[in-house]
């Protein structure tokens, strides 16, 4: 039996696009690719539904076949970032980092991890230097811990199943280069999704890796609950979540 082509890539003038055939059939062409990404177009038809502003703004957009997209522009951080802001040299692997972050993402979805769907990247090159960004596909209906946290507390069950998705994260050997709350969500059906894979990787965790990610999710809890006295979270909810994703990791499916 045949498999099934993953990604595809498309190659314009100056820039070089990583498309998953699941949302955009071969044949289409380096300028109808670079206009899917164009935030002005989307601003001018009214088509822009919500934006995030973090490091850079991200867009929650609806694309002309009416689905919920987000696009993504990759800022550099650090003090470096105040230079260069969002350009990369070309040289090294961080100038591919929105292939690399679809890539992950490709592999991870072969995995059954329940994280976005990537559509498109895109690197755009200019002399020494690339340009990245990304477009994925909405998961509807999400809030994100803090949001959930700063509402009402989270049950046991749902406890469990946060540590149920960190621990099978790590066991497919994903190491998670920013795990904290924002990235940890629950959608309408209750089910638990990770996301923000930018420079992350796939390899064996061991247990320094194990424990860098798991101690980095506790102080972002903590760093939370010091700025809000309404935040639901105690240190026996973590010790249960802890538990849970020590559990998940160490379990043989």
């Amino acid at each position: 039996m045949a498999s099934v082509k993953d990604k595809f890539i498309v190659n314009g003038d100056n820039s070089c696009y990583l498309v998953n055939p699941e949302f955009i059939s071969e044949g289409v062409t380096a300028k109808e690719l670079d206009d899917y990404f164009d935030i002005d177009d989307y601003k001018k038809s009214a088509r822009v539904i919500d934006v995030h502003h973090g490091r850079g703004a991200t867009y929650l957009v609806q694309d002309k076949y009416k689905r919920r997209i987000v696009i993504r522009h990759y800022y550099r951080g650090g003090f470096i970032g105040r230079i260069l802001e969002d350009k990369f040299l070309k040289f090294f692997k961080s100038s591919r980092r929105s292939f690399n972050e679809f890539e992950l993402l490709i592999t991870m979805k072969k995995m059954g991890l329940s994280i976005p769907k990537p559509i498109v990247a895109r690197m755009e090159k200019n002399f020494l230097f690339v340009r990245n960004d990304i477009i994925m596909l909405e998961i509807p209906g999400t809030k994100n811990l803090e949001e959930i946290l700063s509402e009402r507390r989270l049950s046991d069950a749902e406890i469990l199943k946060v540590g149920d998705a960190l621990g099978r994260l790590f066991k497919a050997g994903i190491y998670h280069s920013d795990l904290n709350i924002t990235n940890i969500l629950f959608d309408g059906a209750n089910n638990v999704w990770i996301v923000d894979f930018d420079k992350c990787i796939q390899k064996t965790i061991n247990k320094k890796q194990y424990n860098s990610m798991v101690e980095r999710l506790n102080r972002s809890f903590e760093k939370i609950k010091s700025k809000r006295n309404n935040f639901n979270w105690t240190k026996d909810n973590w010790n249960k979540l802890d538990s849970a994703i020590k559990s998940s990791f160490e379990k043989d499916y």
